[in-house]
Parts: C-alpha cells; structure tokens; sequence
C-alpha cells in the first residue's frame, strides 16, 4: 500500500458534521463509489473509544475497496489498529519521529504551507505533502492561506507528490490546473452534498483535468506502443534476480551475473540455460513454473509503474492517440499488476510474444500493433528500455524512444545512438512531446 501517487487524485477528509440519513462509514462509500481515491479519517471530538471504533470500521471499508486509509494526527491509533498510515501538520509529531514509530512501510502525509516546510517534511521522511489552504475555506479556522505560485513553487521543490487542500470546489479546482499538484483534499466538497456519490465523480472529473491538463498535440494519424517492463513499469529489479532466488531456494548459489545473462532470453531459452549450466534435475517446464512463481508473486503485490508513466499514458488516452503494448512477458504473469494499477484502460491493444509466435529480435510484434491500430511504423513510436528490441523497431521503420532503465547494464550511449529520441524518464518524455509535438 506505500505506492500512493495514483492514489492521491480525490483524497476524501470525513467530516460527521453533515450525518443526518447516513451514518458517516456510509457516507464515505458513497464517496469512494463516485471515485475517492484515498480516505483521512478526521475526528476532533469524538472520545478515544469511539475513536478507535469508528477508525476500525472506516479502515475495513477502505480494504473493501483497495484504497489507501489513515488516521489523521493521531498516531498512536494508527499503530494501534494497524492504519495504512497517518497524516500530521505542523504542530504535530515531527516526520521523523512518526517514521519511527510506524515504520517504513507506512503512509507519512505532512501539511505544509512554504517551500521550507515542505522540504523538511520531505527530508524527514513524509511520503506526500498537503498544501493548503489553496482557497478560502470555513472547515478550518486556523488555516493559512498558500497562493498559488507558491503552490508551484512546492510542488518544484520537492520530490514527492503534493495535493492541494481548502475551499476546493468542482467549479474552481481548475484553477489549479499546471501547478504540479498530483490530487486535491476535500470535506465539504463531498461531505455537505445531497448526492456525495455524484459529486465524486464529477469533482474527479474535473480533478483529473486539473491534474492532467491538456497541454500538447500529436498527429491524429501517430500512435504508441509500449514495451511493459522496464518501460512502463519498474519490473527489472525483480525479473534481473528471480533465477537467482529460484536457484537459491534449491540449496544452489548462482553465478554472479547470472541476470545478466538471462536478461534478454526468453523464459523458455532461460530455463534450458539453467538445466544445463546447473545440471538441474528438472524439466524446463518445471523449471519455468518455479520461476513464475517467483515474479508473479512480485506482479500481484510489488511491482509498480515508473514515475510518470500512467501521467503520459493519461494524456495520449485523452487525446484518442492510439496505444499498444507489446511485452515478452506472458499475459497470466502480468495481468495481476494490470488490475491492481489500473493499466489496461490506457491501451487499445495488449500484444504478447507468447501469442504472437515471435520475439523482440524480430519486429513482428510490433508491425502487427502498428496494423491493428492502423497506423504506417514512420508514424508510430515504440518506447522500450532495451538496446536490442529499440534495434529490432528502428530495422523496420519505428520511431524509436527509450526510456532508461536504472537496472540496465547497457550502454547510455549505444541507447542514445540507437533511439530516434532518448529519455531519462516520462518527465522528459512529456516535456519533449509538450514542446516538439
């Protein structure tokens, strides 16, 4: 649950002030219904027995629903009943000292209202920033008003993603459209409407716009494709020592650079490699489904997108630009990533080797995506991180943008050489398309 980038969109702070019909754990699921990406439960006067149960219920509503839940302030309770994290302001347990107490693998959120704050936080160990209040806003009477240059000037300084908060409504959050925020925080945007469940989804809608404006064009006759790990998402880690702890688990100590040697082999031509060089008394197939066993593992609970991947794959999908992938990997071992993140909805066709008859070392994965979407390969770019497969796409007439990998052990240069277009990752490819296109 740490990965929360994607999860910060439409950040939901319950409020029991409007209970009336609805008990507040009912009106919160009508706002994760409409489209609430993460939950804060805020609770100033409740005591802490009513607290903690209250807490509890709205933590099993969110697992319900695969999102993120913390506890706001109180960190104590966080711990106690094992919330997905905390979130702290300025006059509250320092970053540093939560981490501590939590853990490394718990939710940090911090408020912050300048550049300095933010930073501190962010050095302290916070996983995300609340900035605000952006607006003018009633919920809290204590807040300080953060114009919106300074906004942008937080969201520049720091590293981790920021969402705005305070007096955000569906008719301004636009407003706030280029400042860099990843997701807005609201209250009463959500919890004093009739309809919470409605003005969810329209208060994501227009969030997503705020978050990704439309800011460039590509020719209406261009289209994508992607290769899956190492491009789209940051696998490589995991795939470059998977032979390893499969051997390991056998009693047998690999070869150092075992992953390497494996990196650009099929599963199949690997396993083969491994029966031989191990004299493993195993079938290949026995083989393989060991090794599956370790990486779908890593794809249904570990493996997540590369920074700005789904923000560039959500521009070219709000452009109707055409979007293929085209991976090695077999469909049954990636799939779990796909529906934990959400990815399939940005691509229009998912092509793998295994059921093309092909690989990377010949371009037909890609000719066959470049016709179902209908698009000439001069008019269609293939992103990858690989020298060989960016060889195979350039040989047949791709544009050719790759996305450097930092696991690879391949040259930066020959990557370069190779690529019509080189980038250290989606931030740069964005900018070049926003600038270029």
């Amino acid at each position: 649950m740490k990965y929360i980038a994607e999860s910060l969109l439409l950040y939901a702070v319950t409020d029991r002030h409007w209970e009336g019909e609805k008990t507040l754990l009912e009106q919160t699921e009508q706002a994760i219904q409409g489209g609430a990406t993460f939950v804060q439960i805020r609770e100033k006067n409740l005591d802490d027995a009513h607290f903690e149960k209250e807490a509890l219920a709205m933590k099993a509503l969110c697992a319900k629903y695969k999102i993120p839940f913390v506890v706001n302030d109180n960190v104590l309770l966080a711990k106690k009943i094992n919330a997905d994290g905390v979130h702290v302001g300025q006059s509250d347990m320092a970053a540093c000292n939560v981490r501590e107490l939590l853990g490394p693998d718990k939710i940090i959120g911090v408020s912050a209202q300048t550049v300095e704050e933010a930073l501190l936080a962010e050095k302290q160990g916070a996983d995300y920033l609340g900035v605000g209040a952006v607006f003018p806003t009633g919920t809290k009477t204590d807040a300080i008003d953060v114009p919106h240059d300074v906004l942008m000037q937080i969201c520049k300084a720091v590293k981790i993603p920021v969402i705005a908060i305070g007096g955000i409504t569906k008719d301004n959050v636009k407003e706030l459209a280029f400042t860099g925020i990843k997701g807005i925080a609201v209250i009463s945007a959500l919890y004093a409407q009739k309809d919470i469940k409605k003005a969810a989804e329209e208060l994501k809608q227009k969030t997503l716009e705020a978050v990704f404006p439309k800011k460039y064009e590509l020719s209406s006759d261009s289209a994508v494709i992607f290769d899956m790990d190492g491009t789209i998402l940051d696998s490589m880690p995991y795939w470059s020592n998977t032979a390893e702890r499969y051997l390991e688990k056998l009693g047998i100590t690999p070869e150092k650079d075992l992953g390497d040697k494996l990196m650009n082999k099929s599963l199949k031509h690997g396993a083969e490699y491994l029966r031989k060089t191990y004299s493993l008394n195993k079938t290949d197939d026995e083989i393989i489904r060991g090794i599956k066993d370790e990486i779908i593992d890593a794809y249904e609970s570990k493996i997540l997108p590369k920074n700005e991947a789904i923000h560039f794959l959500h521009e070219l999908k709000a452009k109707g630009i055409k979007t293929a992938l085209a991976t090695a990997t077999d469909r049954n071992m990636f799939q779990p990533a796909f529906n934990r993140l959400g990815l399939s909805q940005y691509f229009d066709y998912i092509l793998t080797c295994s059921e093309c008859n092909t690989s990377k070392t010949s371009p037909d994965i890609y000719l066959k995506a470049a016709e179902l979407m209908g698009s000439a390969p001069k008019n269609t770019w293939v992103f990858e991180d690989a020298l060989y497969a960016l060889r195979t796409a350039a040989r047949a007439g791709f544009k050719t943008a790759c996305i450097y990998d930092e696991s690879s052990v391949e040259s930066k240069k020959e990557l370069q050489e190779t690529s019509s277009k080189y980038f250290n990752g989606f931030d740069e490819a964005i900018n070049f398309f926003i600038t270029k296109s």
